[in-house]
């Protein structure tokens, strides 16, 4: 019989607060508890955060702000984050990341009656403002800038909608959307990326995977839906704009904000997106750009205080010593992606990603009465701290009508505390590995645990009690997980299943 490639990825996840990983979590309200900060977006370099004040009578006009961030201690810069104010825009149209060129950071928005800004700070308190010279119109929304380090380019990608401005769930009176790139040193190049039409009142799949750059690259990544109404992820090369994007995803889970990464010591790019709108991600990987991405990774934190978790999303990567993090969201389900998202607590998470053990940590402290969403990595001077959005649940009132606070985790990473506590990293053993028909456990006689074997779609083929055999004779041929959930953590292997 021939053997299928040896795949063993052996992960064990920490997932709880416990005295195993010293670390507890502490998160802190920031700033002024009369201001309203929505969506923080902390820049790739020079310590600066972008937020947008929501003014809460209508819920669309907001007041774009910008502040600094002291590394050493994570407080703002002023201490209201109220540093500099480029121009009035609205919750669509506001700068919704950093961009970087050879000069340094900048963002790119788009004032309420729809003129696209240029802004580059100078300080927490100062910037330089521009017109971008392209027609003033009120349907263009989310706004990412390339992030090419050291490279004299611009772009900019961006959603216009059809009719009037708002996300395709929300607008009715849109037939289509299009995404669009501009190249911000030739305005004359406005190229369309791709079209999609309205699918109301679901999403269209470029606003539940959002175009995002994988940065440091000249890639962009957005979502589309396969033959079997998948959504899945396309890239589209902004050196070669008049070559079609391409697939970069392929299986058969739906993929929900989707976020990209390069690693630039490797040259690696991973791809970590929620699954199917449950508690579950799947983190992709590839070794170049212009391929598929393939399954490398699974994400699943063990919530403390949600009975039923959902919608992993909003990651967020970033490096600390040369090691790649990411932090994300839960929240407990509610009845559709809306409540679950506006109206329901969650936690906020850290996970490793590509690294044994793999380790999560909760940050937040848990309030029920809070939704919490958003969460932003900043890497100060040898430490690492989360910001996040957090609003009190009131399902009588519009989420962007409610006043939204911001709050500031600590992280576990650090220069003196690495990667946390790893200790009992081989107490489990999984083998033979590939294997037909038995699988052999080797545990602690004293610890207690569950077995689940998931296929690659996340389904559990089977589920025991503390066993030392199971029987995998009656599974298909493929790759498995399996997964040993113990009291405080659990620990992940890949197996092959032969014939």
């Amino acid at each position: 019989m021939k053997k299928i490639a040896l795949l063993i990825m052996i992960i064990l996840t920490f997932f709880k607060p416990s005295s195993s990983q010293h670390f507890t979590p502490h998160d802190i309200r920031i700033g002024d508890t009369t201001i309203n900060y929505v969506n923080p977006e902390i820049s790739p370099t020079g310590n600066y955060m972008l937020w947008i004040e929501v003014d809460t009578s209508n819920g669309v006009l907001c007041k774009v702000w910008q502040c600094g961030i002291d590394p050493n201690t994570g407080d703002l810069i002023p201490k209201n984050g109220k540093g500099f104010s480029p121009f009035y825009s609205n919750v669509y149209a506001r700068p919704a990341d950093w961009g970087l060129d050879s000069l340094g950071v900048y963002y790119v928005g788009a004032t309420f009656s729809g003129q696209m800004k240029f802004v580059r700070p100078t300080s927490p308190t100062s910037a330089i403002v521009n017109d971008i010279a392209t027609p003033i119109v009120n349907k263009r929304r989310v706004f990412y800038p390339s992030q090419l380090p050291g490279v004299n380019k611009r772009f900019v990608s961006y959603i216009l909608n059809d009719s009037i401005n708002g996300l395709s769930l929300t607008t009715p009176q849109n037939k289509y959307y299009q995404l669009r790139l501009v190249d911000l040193d030739n305005l004359a190049n406005d190229y369309l990326i791709e079209q999609q039409e309205s699918i109301f009142p679901a999403a269209v799949p470029m606003d539940v995977i959002v175009p995002r750059w994988i940065k440091g690259s000249h890639y962009l990544t957005y979502g589309y839906k396969d033959a079997i109404n998948k959504i899945q992820a396309k890239e589209f090369n902004a050196f070669t704009p008049l070559s079609p994007p391409i697939p970069i995803t392929n299986d058969v889970a739906t993929k929900v904000d989707g976020y990209p990464v390069l690693n630039p010591l490797t040259n690696e790019q991973y791809f970590m997106s929620g699954i199917n709108t449950s508690d579950t991600a799947f983190f992709y990987k590839r070794s170049s750009f212009g391929f598929m991405f393939s399954f490398n990774e699974l994400v699943v934190p063990k919530s403390k205080h949600l009975n039923n978790p959902a919608l992993n999303q909003s990651h967020e990567p970033f490096f600390f010593n040369n090691q790649l993090f990411s932090t994300f969201q839960i929240n407990e389900q509610g009845k559709n992606y809306l409540e679950t998202t506006l109206n329901k607590p969650g936690e906020i998470w850290l996970t490793t990603i590509d690294i044994l053990p793999q380790t999560m940590w909760l940050l937040s402290e848990f309030n029920s009465e809070l939704n919490i969403s958003e969460p932003e990595p900043y890497v100060g001077n040898n430490k690492v701290w989360v910001y996040y959005s957090a609003v009190k649940i009131d399902p009588s009132k519009p989420l962007l009508k409610r006043q939204f606070q911001l709050r500031r985790c600590e992280t576990p990473i650090n220069s003196s505390t690495g990667l946390g506590n790893t200790q009992n990293l081989n107490a489990i053993k999984v083998f033979p590995n590939p294997t037909s028909d038995y699988l052999y456990i080797e545990a602690p006689d004293t610890m207690i645990y569950d077995i689940m074997v998931y296929d690659i779609n996340g389904k559990i083929v089977i589920h025991q009690k503390k066993v030392n055999i199971i029987n995998i004779s009656s599974i298909d041929k493929g790759v498995y997980l399996i997964e040993i959930r113990a009291a405080n953590f659990i620990h992940r292997t890949k197996i092959a299943k032969q014939q």
